[in-house]
């Protein structure tokens, strides 16, 4: 694969070809006749035009750690089928760096201002109609229309072969109107209604190309997909590389700027910093904070950050047993008792993960809710191993052989005498500050009594599809650590999928960690109005119920890290969508 240094020596050496070609023909023959002058009255013939040099191609290289799973974000969540998606299809509307929602392939987006979003007060429903362009098209040159949503539709909600997505348990029917215009018809109030079928991770999918008959999970052109967006896919070898070239049919006019994005696959972080260090490689995202303190003064790498905070380094406990899906029937034999749960975050010296591990970028976060508009006063948690060891004893966790773990005496959910130990897993993706952070915090544990068997996965496995055998669709984990938090401004659909009971099963959410509760339920589905007054109300009676419960044990944020070369502009992270959100305006700057 040709890296943006060769194309330029071969660029020198095609210049060296023409001089070389153009000196040779211009040597003097060894007998030359003389040439006749034109008849009077007629105009010497005019010389022939020399043909414009070729622009040479444009190209940067982007590193990630693996192969995206696909070019479906919504099947498994590793961020990097998302990035490859944003570069080859869109959806109806995305949300920019500010919060603010924007359409794409609508002509406008849908209020109850324009008309566009009727609410019946009486039935609490809603309708939102839909106007698309008409003037954009797939790849192949065939409209972009409203069956292209309808099929989409239809594929992600079939019962076997689709997936659970935003708004899908509230949506009654998708109906068309004409080629351009469609009406979502919703069984209540949906509030995240502009982003059901766009933002970080839907975009819509080709009726003519995707097979019908395949499931919407697994389908063929998930791999293969048919490019609205900037970009269409030309090559993927696997583990190596994904070459992806210019849409000629792209809808912006002039855009994209650049010519090819090759997504070179690199494992290994210090390669990944060398190839932006020596200039080949043009983008590098989602950095460890140990990278960013080596690259940050670096002359040829600009280093940028998003301008907020979003993703929350968190551990998710699974309250079920290992192997099982049902944590009332097989509960786990101590992470499902909260006392247990709130030791272990006492037991976290959370202030020197931040400041020694990540060098200072990010701070303390325990609560969901911590970003405008939605922020609830819950106090910091204190760092309190003494308390974290007497809530061990009194949830009947005792070390009475002196090894310095605990063992089971009279708790509630494991025989006696069972040893207080744990795996506790994190994605190999992230980098050197992941693992040292988890190696901190089995220090910290282990101090309290607590025992851990520390490995790490490819986040791809970790967050894979049931089907797939996804460790957490499936249960098969104890411990884990990741870092997410919901994109845009408004929360609802991401506490509903972390929090809400429905959202325990395998493929329609994301409560892995095994979690019920009623009151909880009720009030997420009492945040399905546009009343912001009582939402924000809401919210915080849910955020009073996490803190008590602590499903999820949330430790701090961190930013959204990325570098970029200094001849590639345009690069602006966020936390509302993937890097490539706009890299149909990145542009060369030679």
């Amino acid at each position: 694969m040709l890296g943006n240094r060769s194309l330029k020596v071969l660029a020198l050496v095609a210049v060296f070809v023409l001089l070389v070609t153009s000196l040779i023909g211009c040597k003097p023959a060894a007998v030359e006749e003389p040439t006749e002058a034109p008849p009077v009255g007629e105009p010497a013939e005019e010389p022939a035009e020399e043909p414009e040099p070729a622009e040479e191609e444009t190209s940067i290289v982007i590193v990630i750690p693996e192969d995206p799973p696909s070019f479906n974000g919504i099947v498994t969540d590793t961020g990097y089928e998302q990035m490859a998606m944003k570069l080859v299809l869109v959806g109806m509307a995305a949300v920019d760096p500010q919060g603010e929602y924007y359409p794409v392939l609508a002509a406008e987006l849908p209020t109850v201002e324009n008309g566009g979003v009727v609410i019946d007060e009486d039935a609490w429903t809603m309708d939102v109609t839909w106007k698309m362009r008409d003037d954009v098209t797939w790849a192949d040159g065939e409209p972009i229309t409203a069956d292209d949503v309808i099929f989409t539709w239809e594929k992600i909600s079939d019962p076997e072969g689709g997936i659970w997505f935003p708004g899908l348990d509230y949506t009654d029917d998708v109906e068309k109107i004409d080629d351009h215009t469609f009406v979502v018809h919703y069984s209540t109030v949906f509030p995240a209604y502009l982003t059901q079928f766009g933002g970080e991770q839907i975009v819509i999918w080709p009726e003519h190309y995707c097979d019908p008959e395949q499931d919407f999970v697994s389908w063929d052109c998930n791999r293969d997909p048919l490019s609205s967006g900037p970009y269409m896919l030309e090559e993927w070898a696997e583990g190596d590389h994904l070459t992806l070239v210019r849409n000629p049919n792209y809808f912006e006019e002039n855009k994209p700027s650049i010519d090819k994005v090759i997504i070179q696959i690199v494992p290994e972080p210090p390669v990944r910093k060398t190839m932006m260090l020596e200039g080949d490689a043009d983008l590098d995202f989602w950095l460890d904070e140990t990278t960013m303190e080596d690259i940050k003064d670096e002359p040829n790498v600009v280093l940028s950050l998003s301008p907020h905070s979003r993703w929350v380094m968190r551990l998710i406990p699974n309250q079920a047993e290992k192997g099982y899906l049902d944590s009332e029937a097989h509960p786990h034999p101590f992470f499902s008792d909260v006392r247990v749960r709130h030791a272990v975050r006492m037991a976290i010296d959370v202030d020197t993960l931040v400041d020694d591990i990540f060098f200072g970028y990010g701070e303390p976060i325990w609560t969901e809710f911590f970003r405008p508009p939605y922020v609830c006063d819950i106090p910091r948690p204190p760092y309190d191993p003494e308390r974290a060891m007497a809530l061990l004893e009194e949830a009947g966790w005792t070390d009475t052989d002196g090894d310095g773990i605990r063992e089971c005496h009279g708790c509630p959910n494991a025989e006696e005498g069972y040893v207080m130990s744990s795996e506790f897993v994190i994605y190999s993706d992230y980098g050197e500050s992941l693992e040292l952070a988890q190696q901190l915090i089995a220090e910290n544990l282990r101090a309290v009594g607590m025992d851990t068997e520390l490995s790490m996965m490819e986040g791809g496995i970790m967050w894979a599809d049931f089907e797939s055998g996804g460790t957490e669709q499936n249960g098969e984990f104890e411990l884990n650590m990741w870092d997410d938090g919901y994109a845009g401004a408004d929360p609802t659909e991401f506490i509903w999928t972390f929090y809400h009971t429905g959202a325990q099963e395998p493929d329609w959410g994301w409560n892995v960690v095994r979690w019920s509760n009623e009151e909880a339920d009720a009030l997420i589905d009492e945040l399905y109005t546009m009343d912001e007054e009582y939402r924000q109300e809401v919210f915080c009676q849910l955020a009073d119920i996490f803190e008590e419960e602590l499903p999820w044990i949330l430790l701090f944020s961190t930013t959204e890290n990325t570098s970029h070369s200094t001849r590639l502009q345009g690069v602006q992270p966020q936390v509302n969508d993937i890097i490539t959100w706009n890299a149909a305006d990145w542009k060369i700057a030679e």
